[in-house]
């Protein structure tokens, strides 16, 4: 189960289970659902969606840093490590 919400608040008690999306505005130029759909569609192959997520969005390394720039660097940190080890 997943919980897709503009507002990460809503998924706080369950963070490996969100999708942050962005708000809409009644933009024309709004892509928002179609990058929403392409990842639906990478879950649906996950017999658990929370590991993917994880991985993708990385809140948990976010909520465990002690400052959004040490967060930052902690992201990219783990990215760097991801593609050359």
């Amino acid at each position: 189960m997943v919980l897709v919400d503009n507002a990460t608040y809503s998924f706080g008690f369950q963070i490996d289970n969100g999708i942050p999306i962005i708000p809409f505005y009644d933009s024309k130029k709004d892509e928002e659902l179609i990058s929403l759909a392409d990842y639906l569609k990478k879950l649906a192959n996950e017999t658990d969606v929370r590991q993917m997520n994880r991985n993708h969005f990385k809140f948990r390394t976010i909520a465990e840093s002690k400052s959004p720039e040490n967060s930052f660097d902690r992201v990219i940190k783990e990215k760097h490590q991801e593609f050359y080890g």
